[in-house]
């Protein structure tokens, strides 16, 4: 299963699941029942976890915008 995304001209992005290469062009809109329209998407060769996304993030953060510490840790 594959994960497609549509776009809804009057609410937001819907995201649906169908087999791969089986995704229609259209599909009816989950709020408002408007035609959503397949967008082309790169597609997700990874998969990360939650916590080691966080931790990406926050180190790629930590590069431009650092924590101020301002005190020594306790020591154990």
């Amino acid at each position: 299963m594959a994960i497609y995304a549509y776009r809804c001209p009057r609410c937001r992005d819907v995201e649906a699941t169908f087999p791969i290469g089986t995704a229609p062009g259209t599909v009816p809109c989950p709020d408002c029942g408007a035609t959503a329209t397949r967008m082309l998407t790169a597609p997700m060769l990874t998969r990360t976890s939650a916590a080691l996304s966080a931790r990406l993030e926050r180190a790629e953060r930590s590069a431009f915008e650092p924590d101020v510490v301002t005190s020594l840790p306790p020591r154990r």
